[in-house]
């Protein structure tokens, strides 16, 4: 039997950050990263919280936060016991806080209610059971429906300062969230629905908030966006893209957002070339207006060209061509058994995934 999975309360809108002061608690504990911290954006979200209630901050969280990082938590975490947890930034500061609680978990302690304020439209983490975290150049995922946060708080203005760079990284990894949970062998109607929303929504609005962060309603169209591609790729899974810019992002670091933009349009022509796996891609092209997938692939080149992403892993000029093709085996090998990779719409060889790391290298 299936289950759609939305358990999480979501809270929208433009008086949404008032919820706030309706925390039913007396310890709390904001994990952040020390950049929100710094530019008081953390207290410009706490201010909302009720009046003596105790705060306490974590703010070491890193981009493609490491299982090291996770366990210096889980302490923090066992010497705080909040009744409530607020992550407070991006996919890292949430998906840090869903490990420092699962571990934490497993360790004994007890669930304390977990809040995501996402500062970012792009990971969805906020009502997803997913999380992402780093173990030595590995990046693993981990799936479980005690990482689903019980509350999401989405609030564009969080979002204004996020520089043109990091929008786009960001917003097209909302592209990618939509158009894997479309294609997925896991796929549904509800999920479907969902991610056609998400990619109408990022189709307009990602342009205006790449060329006028201040356009404040395409900003929460984004973040609506962004939730709304999360909610569908959590019932529905993801596929090889996300499998292979995990695996690379674990040794390169470089932003996910950007490597599954440069990595979509080979993906794509990938499952193109047979008429089988087209055909998803051929649903989805007419539901978006378009006459077939060739238009669509045709779209998502285009507006990677609008937000300046480079068409290839060399043309970033951060990736030696010689250390790619030494961690070639064992990066196809960590893609192959990604847990994005079993509900990828067509099955996968190794040899696939290293012909798809060398065609998005060399464009």
């Amino acid at each position: 039997m299936s289950k759609f999975k939305l358990s999480t309360e979501l809270y929208f809108g433009s008086r949404a950050v008032e919820c706030l002061s309706n925390i039913n608690g007396k310890n709390v504990l904001i994990i952040t990263d020390g950049f929100l911290k710094k530019t008081g954006m953390v207290t410009k979200m706490t201010q909302y919280l009720p009046v003596g209630i105790k705060i306490h901050t974590y703010s070491n969280v890193k981009p493609d936060p490491s299982q090291e990082l996770v366990n210096e938590g889980v302490k923090f975490i066992f010497n705080v016991r909040p009744d409530v947890v607020i992550a407070f930034g991006g996919g890292s500061c949430i998906d840090a806080a869903k490990a420092i609680l699962y571990f934490a978990h497993e360790k004994g302690l007890r669930r304390p209610y977990f809040l995501a304020v996402p500062t970012t439209a792009g990971t969805g983490s906020e009502v997803t059971n997913f999380a992402v975290i780093t173990r030595n150049s590995n990046k693993i995922t981990l799936i479980d429906n005690f990482l689903a946060p019980d509350g999401a708080l989405l609030e564009a203005d969080f979002t204004r300062s996020v520089p043109p760079k990091i929008t786009a990284d960001t917003g097209l990894d909302v592209l990618t969230h939509g158009l894997e949970a479309y294609v997925s062998k896991n796929s549904t109607t509800f999920t479907d629905a969902l991610a056609v929303k998400a990619l109408r929504l990022v189709f307009v609005n990602l342009p205006i908030v790449y060329k006028d962060g201040m356009a404040m309603r395409s900003r929460m169209r984004m973040t609506e966006a962004s939730c709304t591609a999360g909610i569908a790729f959590t019932n529905a899974g993801l596929g090889i893209n996300h499998s292979l810019a995990h695996a690379l992002g674990g040794r390169f670091h470089i932003a996910h957002g950007r490597l599954n933009a440069i990595l979509l349009p080979y993906v794509m022509h990938f499952h193109m070339s047979e008429d089988k796996y087209r055909e998803p891609y051929e649903h989805l092209s007419h539901e978006l207006g378009m006459k077939n997938a060739d238009e669509l692939l045709q779209k998502i080149i285009s507006i990677r060209s609008k937000l300046d992403i480079e068409n290839s892993f060399a043309d970033l000029g951060s990736i030696d061509a010689d250390i790619f093709e030494s961690e070639l085996n064992s990066m196809a090998d960590a893609a192959l058994h990604d847990r994005c990779t079993p509900t990828n719409p067509r099955p996968v060889s190794k040899q696939d995934l290293v012909n798809l790391y060398r065609d998005a290298y060399n464009g």
